[in-house]
């Protein structure tokens, strides 16, 4: 590691006083490793029922398991290339699980790149309502994406726009909002050490200005009784405490609300903010010599005003008679129109309709590109004139037969498809599969396979009716 910047070292003194030593001597330690679980496809009880790697449960979520780097290789299990689980730095979990998302809301990922919190929102939602994911970076919301899908979260608008950019397009429209802000990443020094260079030409000041524009149109966004967390992995009182401070007299309608202390949780610093509000003792900082995770920064605002009531339907994955019947009308108009040009007849309509009746799909609307079919969510607000990524899940299209996407099979059990490959987990042909291998099975299908890892969707195979499967696997994402 890099000798520290000596302001730096001078802002630590103040804040820590005594306990600045017992931080230098946490740089001598290793940085912690865990992940968080995907409760869109498993509880956190049948995970640690079948968990394959022994692990202590990170102290402020439920959801987060530390282990061991030394002994353990998540990011190789066949479970993560179904999306069981996300890796994730453990202080990184805060801010998604003290943001209060319930079914049914609005929701928008303001910086959401890679995608760690933005899982766990989306996971929050659980197939219902709507998460805007956005980062100004267009190379990484492909990553965000991605993560995204394999989470197997379908409700899902994945932008690449300045913030106030989306303020022309969703003012007082989301209910909750996350905003990890870019910042100066004191509290990842012991982790990524290259950081300390970075805040040398970019220090606190520089990020305070960008801070304060993102809550600012992340103001804008929120509704009347909506909630937001701010967060960011610094330690800089001028980046935190003093960006809260200064929102709360910017926008006298916020208001910081009290979070449930956690093992680990630190209080924040009114005493070093002038006429510091009282109330920011509320927010959240986790110092690495006093929890096992970096440093880390959170507080959680809510905009006054009278909460709107929502419509039970939209909180509801179930679809009622009447919207059953609906939603087959438009599968039926969907497979026509994608189908038209493509010199299929009713046969080959069928045989899409067929399979797309069968999906457990979630609320959404039903979209045709060519001759491609997707199910995106419904967003209330017309997003063209934005650079959208992607949206929703894309479902199937004709390419001289049936073509199913690889982003739905990662939304399926075996119990939802009828031709099933299901391997376990120990299985040499799982990794061989992921791999984009032919494999072999004692099964006789012909056509499309769903291949599945202990009952969880991995992706397609075609099968030759004589015990061979052809691999579907997309390339991109193959076993590395």
């Amino acid at each position: 590691m890099g000798s520290l910047p000596d302001a730096y070292v001078e802002s630590m003194k103040e804040l820590l006083g005594e306990e600045y030593r017992q931080y230098l001597d946490s740089f001598s330690q290793s940085p912690f490793a865990a992940f968080r679980i995907n409760t869109i496809k498993i509880s956190v009880e049948r995970w640690k029922e079948i968990a394959p790697f022994s692990a202590t449960e990170v102290a402020w979520t439920k959801k987060g398991f530390y282990y061991d780097v030394k002994k353990d290789m998540p990011s190789k299990h066949p479970y993560y290339y179904a999306g069981l689980y996300y890796i994730q730095e453990p202080s990184a979990m805060i801010p998604a699980s003290i943001l209060p998302v319930v079914p049914g809301d609005k929701v928008l990922d303001l910086c959401a790149a890679p995608g760690g919190k933005a899982t766990e929102l989306g996971a929050k939602l659980n197939g219902t309502g709507l998460l805007v994911a956005n980062d100004l970076s267009v190379s990484r919301t492909m990553a965000l994406a991605k993560n995204l899908q394999v989470a197997g979260i379908s409700n899902a608008v994945v932008t690449a726009e300045a913030p106030e950019r989306l303020c022309g397009i969703f003012e007082g429209f989301f209910d909750k909002i996350l905003v990890d802000a870019p910042c100066s990443g004191e509290g990842m020094f012991r982790r990524e050490p290259k950081m300390i260079k970075d805040w040398l030409t970019k220090g606190p000041e520089y990020y305070e200005k960008i801070q304060k524009q993102i809550l600012s149109d992340a103001w804008r966004m929120l509704r009347p009784g909506g909630y937001l967390v701010y967060s960011t992995c610094t330690f800089s009182v001028t980046e935190d405490e003093k960006v809260v401070q200064w929102l709360l007299g910017q926008y006298q309608d916020m208001e910081i609300c009290p979070i449930e202390r956690k093992e680990g949780f630190c209080e924040g610093r009114p005493d070093l903010v002038e006429n510091g509000a009282p109330e920011l003792k509320n927010c959240i900082r986790i110092f690495p010599h006093l929890s096992n995770g970096e440093g880390h920064f959170a507080v959680l605002l809510r905009k006054q005003g009278i909460e709107k009531e929502k419509d039970n339907k939209d909180a509801n994955n179930e679809r009622d008679q009447d919207a059953l019947c609906q939603f087959r009308e438009e599968l039926h108009q969907a497979c026509h129109k994608a189908l038209r040009g493509c010199k299929a007849g009713q046969e080959e309509q069928k045989e899409m309709e067929d399979f797309l009746y069968k999906l457990p799909l979630s609320r959404g609307i039903i979209c045709v590109h060519g001759s491609s079919v997707s199910l995106v969510p419904k967003t209330e607000r017309d997003c063209s004139g934005l650079r959208v990524i992607c949206q929703g899940l894309p479902l199937c299209e004709w390419k001289h037969k049936l073509s199913i996407s690889h982003q739905l099979a990662l939304l399926l059990k075996d119990s939802d498809f009828g031709q099933v490959l299901n391997l376990r987990a120990d299985d040499e042909r799982v990794i061989r599969y992921l791999k984009g291998e032919t494999i072999f099975m004692e099964e006789k299908y012909r056509g499309n396979v769903l291949v599945c890892v202990d009952g969880f969707g991995l992706g397609w195979g075609q099968g030759n009716g004589q015990g061979t499967l052809k691999n579907k696997y997309y390339p991109g994402w193959r076993y590395q």
